[in-house]
């Protein structure tokens, strides 16, 4: 697994977000509901895995899982978070489960409209019920992944607030033996906390208020 490189990531995001938060911070911001620190749950997703064992196929399997993320906007459109999934598929006679956790960027393309990317640590594992006495067989390494996910806000906030974010991502876990691609789809429920008021354009009168 090549740990050094996925270091050297996670490094490098740390110290882009340390400068981007000072430069935001020294900029005014027309207030939205997409701003400051989110956090967000999505208890109700459909996953489908595509297993490879030692490059033999064993076929998409379809099932559910969970999704966890925080994180906080940057800038007006980039934002880095952590992201936690995981998730159960079956086919007619193959098992398999996949974990992951790891850092992962946005960028808005519109409006609430974001693209996301995200490398981290990834665990499969497979199971053929064929065989009574197979055992589990996985891998355990890096992940990746991209995805688009948009958030419709429900509250009318002058910043931040509650949204509704239906999500689908890809994540690709290439182990030595067993390798996986994940796609997941989830409705997940994010919380923005918005900007405080003297980070945002607006009158004087109300730049400060409480």
């Amino acid at each position: 697994m090549p740990m050094k490189k996925l270091a050297l990531a996670v490094s490098l995001a740390a110290v882009l977000a340390g400068g981007t938060t000072e430069a935001s911070a020294q900029t005014l911001e027309p207030p939205r509901a997409r701003q400051g620190y989110f956090i967000g749950l999505g208890l109700l997703s459909a996953a489908v895995t595509q297993s490879w064992d030692r490059g033999e196929p064993l076929g998409a399997g379809v099932g559910g899982g969970f999704t966890f993320r925080m994180g906080q906007l940057l800038t007006r459109r980039f934002g880095l978070g952590l992201q936690i999934e995981s998730g159960a598929s079956k086919t007619k006679h193959v098992q398999s489960t996949a974990f992951s956790l790891g850092l992962e960027s946005q960028f808005e393309l519109a409006h609430n409209l974001a693209a996301t990317g995200g490398v981290g640590l990834g665990v499969v594992s497979v199971k053929d019920d064929r065989d009574p006495d197979a055992g589990l067989r996985g891998a355990f390494g890096a992940a990746y992944s991209l995805g688009l996910s948009y958030d419709w806000f429900f509250t009318n906030r002058l910043t931040g607030g509650w949204s509704v974010t239906p999500r689908f991502t890809a994540r690709f876990i290439p182990g030595d033996d067993i390798k996986a691609v994940v796609g997941v789809f989830a409705v997940e429920i994010h919380y923005w906390t918005g900007l405080p008021h003297n980070q945002l354009a607006l009158p004087e009168a109300e730049a400060y208020r409480k």
